[in-house]
């Protein structure tokens, strides 16, 4: 059985997606309208499910490394470890940093040229990548009054919120360079992706409040959900919606290029992808700086939904269940509260 927190971070409005799994027939959903502590205190109500804390990125610091080296002996798990050891003191070196780490991990891993889908054992030259993943003193600090030493909690994890997406978009694209977007209705949020790992997390203040309230100043609220034939429908309302767009979509992509965020395809996870002229404007107007494009992602052959149609906020949540199915759903409880 578990708990699962998505968080929304906002100074003003805090909020967490919960999603309680019994099994893959019982996934129910709410949100809570709580600070990052309370929810986390709230999770102890619950002390017969494990926890997992999807967390923004900005929480996070990220570090990859590219490792080559010969080995004349198999590699040991030792010898792995004390190259992790050499590149955390490196970290702390270079960027003087005082957070805990959560995550290691390699990848893209060849042996004399060849690739392999294991490191231990292997020898001679090799080449891999190594990630690590701290998070900041302040949020693991939080957890830690709920839950004492919460690294070493079995029951309780944590992990930035688009990291299985970022894996998964990885594998299904075949390509390692593209940006993440977020558009909620109280923030929108950049993350790009560079050589599969994470380069930049940016915020801008063109979440969908804001388009929301172009809606308004422009009397066109009424047709903010219309669907896309009853506003092609309307000459005068299709003109109003579309000049809308467009300005918040000009607005949107000179940000971009200013944060150097344009030479790489755009995916979207966002409610807003619903609305079929907002990602055809988009991708018009993106289209104006290079030849890449803005891809709303709210559904995939690969994915199950577990019976039941997600909304496109869903996916991050919905990737890490896939990833995590048998780790999730392995046993049936014979238990809940």
């Amino acid at each position: 059985m578990y708990h699962i927190r998505y968080e929304y971070l906002s100074d003003n409005y805090p909020r967490f997606r919960v999603y309680k799994i019994y099994n893959e027939e019982e996934i129910q959903n709410y949100t809570l309208h709580l600070s990052f502590f309370d929810a986390v205190k709230k999770s102890q109500e619950y002390p017969r499910y494990d926890h997992i804390f999807m967390l923004d990125e900005s929480r996070f610091s990220f570090f990859r490394f590219d490792v080559y080296q010969k080995f004349d002996k198999k590699i040991t798990i030792q010898d792995l470890q004390k190259i992790i050891d050499e590149k955390v003191s490196q970290i702390k070196q270079q960027r003087e940093i005082s957070d805990d780490i959560i995550s290691t991990y390699i990848d893209t891993i060849y042996v004399d040229g060849d690739s392999k889908k294991f490191l231990i054992w292997e020898k001679w030259e090799v080449f891999f990548r190594l990630y690590i993943i701290y998070i900041n003193k302040v949020s693991l600090n939080t957890i830690n009054r709920i839950y004492w030493n919460v690294l070493s909690n079995k029951h309780v994890a944590i992990l930035p919120q688009s990291f299985y997406t970022a894996l998964f978009l990885r594998n299904i694209l075949k390509k390692e360079n593209f940006v993440l977007l977020y558009i909620n209705e109280n923030y929108c949020k950049t993350i790009k992706i560079n050589q599969w790992f994470y380069q930049k997390v940016n915020f801008l203040n063109l979440w969908m409040w804001s388009l929301r309230q172009m809606y308004k100043d422009n009397w066109i609220s009424h047709y903010r959900y219309k669907d896309y034939e009853t506003i092609e429908k309307n000459s005068l309302a299709k003109s109003l919606v579309t000049d809308t767009i467009q300005f918040y979509a000009q607005n949107f992509c000179k940000w971009m290029k200013e944060n150097d965020l344009v030479w790489s395809d755009i995916i979207v996870i966002s409610p807003i992808v619903k609305n079929s002229h907002f990602i055809e404007i988009l991708n018009n107007e993106y289209w104006k700086y290079n030849n890449n494009y803005i891809v709303p992602f709210h559904h995939s052959d690969s994915l199950s939904d577990f019976g039941k149609n997600r909304d496109p906020e869903d996916m991050d949540f919905l990737v890490l269940i896939n990833q995590k199915k048998n780790q999730i759903f392995g046993s049936k409880p014979t238990q809940t509260k």
